[in-house]
């Protein structure tokens, strides 16, 4: 789906953790042993029908996917094969964690782990690979200046091999990460802008207390990517960032909408992107949607309706 210089995707973990299967022919069968929705979510044919039919050209894989992309297709180059069948362009990105990446001693250890993912990434033909450095706030936080600056430093090491393979390094910060609202401008400034660059993502700085339109503003030259969502939650306090299992509540608690069910001012982003010539590409996540489809239907009505003629 292009609009002026941006380009869209859908995050696939919004179908699960795991897509079971590349192609269901007797779907019909799963359907009538267990009445629910949920067949329509387990192969890879289907959902990658919706993503044509809504018009996204894009996919973005989560860390979980490549031992089934490979039990399924063998390798990443024919599952974007595959892809292309479907009328998507490409994969836009993968994720990953740097887990400890604040302790120098376990550099060695977790490169390994993510050499590995940009590997795989290149693979794929995408050209971001999204990486939260250290982990989770509880248990690690605050991070010390030493901490801070040895992330930092493993995300140039990482950043500078993707580099070499086509792979962009984008940082993404969680509202509950190691790296939150007081660490992340010290962590971004002992970055190398040759080797990493950043992810927005409009709800989770938001929720950290960032203002996105400004960060942007600030830091378009590095960000190459996007993630959008929504939230009800902007500016949340220490104690519910820092919890342990913050994004995961037990109580049904949603922290992430589709755009315009929430507080966040997409239409001042947009104008923001406009000013800077945004070329790129944009990821539809909406973690914790009870209906990812229903999520990327409304995100396209949104997207189409408030935002395109802003880029027009």
């Amino acid at each position: 789906m292009m609009m002026g210089n941006i380009k869209y995707s859908y995050q696939t973990n919004m179908w699960g953790l795991m897509v079971q299967y590349p192609k269901l022919n007797e779907w019909d069968e799963w359907y009538a042993k267990d009445i629910n929705n949920g067949v329509y979510y387990l192969d890879w044919d289907k959902i990658l029908k919706y993503h044509s039919a809504l018009g996204y050209t894009g996919i973005e894989i989560m860390m979980n996917m490549p031992r089934y992309i490979r039990e399924f297709f063998g390798t990443p180059q024919k599952f974007t094969e595959f892809l292309n069948e479907y009328g998507i362009e490409k994969v836009t990105g993968t994720f990953q964690i740097a887990i400890g990446s604040q302790d120098k001693r376990k550099h060695g250890e977790i490169f390994e782990k993510l050499k590995k993912m940009v590997d795989f990434s290149a693979g794929l033909g995408a050209n971001n690979m999204n990486m939260m450095p250290c982990g989770g706030y509880y248990g690690v936080g605050p991070l010390s200046q030493e901490g801070i600056s040895n992330a930092a430093a493993f995300a140039n090491r990482i950043g500078r091999y993707a580099r070499e393979k086509g792979v962009d390094i984008a940082i993404h910060s969680e509202f509950w990460g190691a790296v939150n609202y007081n660490e992340l401008e010290a962590f971004m400034d002992q970055t190398d802008p040759e080797a990493v660059c950043f992810c927005l993502d409009t709800a989770q700085v938001s929720i950290m207390g960032f203002d996105m339109t400004e960060l942007y503003g600030r830091w378009h030259d590095r960000i190459k990517y996007l993630h959008l969502k929504d939230t009800k939650y902007a500016n949340a306090p220490d104690e519910l960032r820092y919890k342990a299992g913050a994004e995961f509540a037990d109580d049904g608690t949603r922290w992430f909408w589709e755009m315009g069910m929430g507080s966040l001012d997409f239409i001042a982003l947009w104008k923001m992107l406009k000013k800077y010539r945004f070329e790129g590409w944009a990821t539809i996540e909406t973690d914790g949607t009870p209906d990812p489809l229903a999520t990327a239907a409304n995100a396209k009505f949104y997207l189409d309706k408030y935002l395109k003629p802003i880029y027009e």
